[in-house]
């Protein structure tokens, strides 16, 4: 037996093995969930993104609200923590929506990469930090200042797991006694999985969001992503948002070397053709590789294909492929 060659084929499998693994690391994205949060929060604050997610996700489409109606709101507001200690708290996007002057609502937005069981209990403390700023107002301006309401959506980006987490306030708590029920007032969340939103929807987006809604949506349904074609506004902040998401730095280099003047989605999406191409030339080299170091264990060892095959780790799944081809 050859050990020096065995040897050989052992390295030939465990690099093809890290290799893959490593790559789908990266192209998970599983080390940037943090610098994702980021990126996502600076596309969003942008007023036409931020129009159209409203009048997608509560409108149905309708292009109710301007971006040019829309101001950063204040998103941070104080509260008591366990010890007592005034702590703040934040929002991740925040706009008000004026026209002629008066002010009509205040749209807060939670961008969650990870299911939050106390969401309920957060937004209902977000949105009475708005009302009680808007009574300090009140006593300010007099009794004519006008009230508004305010309206947190909740969007959440995960491909492989539904929000499992209550929508309303009442289904936070497991043991409210019947005869109180009917005096515990409610409040609902709004909660939009953009994964499963369905092709109609995303359809409806004419922002850059519905790059970033073709994305998760593409992901759930065959954990494979093709760019769709269409022209884009801001270039920067959706090309550091895929670069996040998707792990491939290429994104920020083809920004870098156009110098912001690519403005179209189709650039990217040939050059995600090219890097399918090449993926399955990738598959079909450690295929040839695989195949080698198992008719070499099969001469050198005097195995069976079945031994050689369990010798080198191959999965049970692969290994009647593998055998129709010696």
């Amino acid at each position: 037996m050859d050990l020096a060659l065995l040897f050989s084929d052992y390295i030939k499998f465990f690099v093809f093995k890290i290799e893959k693994i490593c790559y789908n690391s990266i192209k998970s994205g599983v080390k940037l969930v943090g610098e994702k949060d980021l990126t996502e929060k600076q596309l969003f604050e942008l007023e036409d993104v931020f129009a159209d997610i409203v009048n997608v996700l509560l409108l149905d489409g309708k292009p109710l609200i301007l971006p040019e109606e829309l101001t950063p709101a204040k998103k941070d507001s104080l509260y008591k923590d366990k010890e007592l200690k005034t702590r703040m708290q934040e929002r991740d996007v925040a706009k008000l929506w004026t026209q002629e002057n008066v002010r009509l609502a205040f749209f807060g937005l939670e961008d969650q990469t990870t299911i939050d069981y106390d969401m309920a209990l957060r937004i209902i403390g977000y949105d009475g930090a708005v009302y009680r700023t808007m009574l300090l107002e009140k006593d300010k301006k007099g009794a004519d200042f006008p009230l508004y309401p305010a309206i947190t959506m909740v969007l959440h980006f995960d491909y492989e797991h539904r929000w499992t987490a209550p929508r309303a306030l009442k289904e936070c708590f497991k043991n409210i006694p019947p005869e109180l029920d009917p005096y515990v007032s409610d409040y609902k969340i709004n909660v939009f999985e953009i994964a499963w939103l369905s092709d109609e929807t995303i359809a409806k987006f004419k922002s850059d969001f519905r790059y970033l809604a073709d994305y998760y949506s593409q992901m759930r349904k065959t954990g494979k992503w093709k760019p769709m074609p269409g022209k884009v506004k801001h270039l920067k902040e959706l090309f550091d948002l895929f670069s996040a998401v998707t792990g491939d730095t290429r994104f920020i280099e083809m920004y870098q070397k156009s110098k912001g003047e690519v403005s179209d989605m189709s650039c990217v999406a040939l050059d995600y053709l090219a890097e399918e191409i090449g993926n399955k030339k990738f598959d079909e080299g450690r295929d040839i590789a695989m195949l080698s170091s198992i008719r070499n264990l099969m001469t050198t060892s005097k195995w069976s294909a079945q031994q050689a095959m369990e010798a080198l780790l191959i999965p049970k799944e692969d290994r009647k492929r593998y055998a129709d081809k010696i």
